[in-house]
């Protein structure tokens, strides 16, 4: 009855993170959205919305979710189109643009360092007699 019972609890446990990895997944996606236009904005690009048919065809020509840069006249900007998610572009001169490389790489840095902290924590976890080879 004892081994009946912890089965229940281990097949609770994984259960429970099953749905919580899911959760992080399908977070995860929208996140990273989300965490790109922060970047931009703090870095100083303005957001500038395609609100008409004519800005909506010229945004859809150019590369999405990824900073090209244009020139105009002698001077050159960075823009980032996203028209699924906003129907936007994110434009910026050569300061912003340093200034989002700076953050990015910042932040590329401390998501690394998570990851590290994290492989770090599970190599020490100390699962002691646990099998998981049984069939459940």
């Amino acid at each position: 009855m004892q081994n009946n019972i912890s089965q229940k609890i281990i097949m609770s446990i994984l259960a429970v993170m099953l749905i919580l990895s899911f959760i992080a997944c399908t977070s995860k996606r929208g996140g990273k959205r989300v965490d790109m236009e922060k970047l931009l904005t703090a870095a100083g690009f303005k957001m500038v919305v395609a609100d008409t048919p004519e800005k909506l065809a010229q945004l859809k020509k150019l590369p999405q979710r990824k900073i090209v840069p244009h020139e105009e006249g002698d001077k050159i900007f960075y823009i980032y189109a996203d028209v699924e998610n906003c129907q936007c572009a994110y434009a910026g001169n050569e300061e912003a643009y340093k200034q989002y490389q700076k953050l990015a790489s910042g932040k590329q840095l401390a998501e690394e360092e998570n990851r590290d902290a994290k492989r770090d924590q599970q190599r020490q976890m100390d699962w002691g007699d646990w099998s998981f080879d049984r069939e459940w």
